[in-house]
């Protein structure tokens, strides 16, 4: 039985110490790449993507980062890791499938595991290099598998959203119509999104399929 941990990273620890405090970006690292490769070495970023290049490009623990392609709401970029970061990477990914790797507020890293001894070997290998990932949950991959393959990635998104302005917050501290203005979208869309994707994370919380 697979595991899958997801851990929470400060955003400044990671190629994005430099972006202003009022970064709203996104940057994703692609799961899947047409070649071998370093871990973690593709990339896509939206939002204000000249902050946060500038931001890598001045982090000690980028060798290079070029850009690839680019289209209306992304860019995609190679990044090079300096040869220090490389040592560190490979032993510490070893054990782990990288499932997702995406920083807004914080980075959040989703990793798969074989078994819970590869999840302990990870944990003493972040310890040894004194990164401060923080384990936020950890639960069986075939119920994460299904909770991603039902939640769309505009779902997600607005969840991720009403999260960080504190939609979900008592007393809340935005509203839909503010939601509705950051995503550019109607406030019956973004009620909708909150609605289906709450629907799917209660169902994966008490063991049912749900609906979406």
């Amino acid at each position: 039985m697979s595991l899958v941990a997801e851990f929470s990273l400060p955003r400044g620890d990671l190629l994005l110490g430099r972006v202003p405090t009022d970064w709203t970006g996104r940057v994703a690292f692609e799961r899947f790449v047409s070649a071998p490769a370093t871990p973690l070495s593709f990339l896509r970023a939206s939002g204000d993507v000249e902050a946060f290049v500038a931001s890598a490009r001045a982090d000690a623990a980028v060798e290079s980062l070029v850009e690839l392609d680019a289209a209306p709401a992304w860019t995609r970029y190679q990044l090079s890791w300096s040869p220090r970061v490389e040592s560190v990477l490979e032993p510490l990914l070893r054990t782990a499938t990288v499932v997702e790797a995406a920083a807004s507020e914080r980075w959040i890293f989703r990793l798969r595991f074989a078994e819970f001894d590869d999840v302990a070997t990870f944990r003493q290998r972040i310890d040894d290099i004194c990164v401060s990932l923080e384990l936020r949950r950890l639960h069986e991959g075939s119920r994460a598998e299904e909770t991603d393959r039902r939640m769309t990635d505009l779902q997600r998104r607005t969840l991720t959203v009403a999260l960080r302005e504190g939609y979900f917050e008592v007393p809340r501290s935005a509203t839909l119509s503010d939601l509705a203005a950051e995503l550019g979208v109607s406030k019956q869309a973004v009620s909708e999104r909150l609605r289906r994707a709450l629907s799917i994370l209660a169902a994966d919380a008490v063991g049912t399929t749900g609906t979406t």
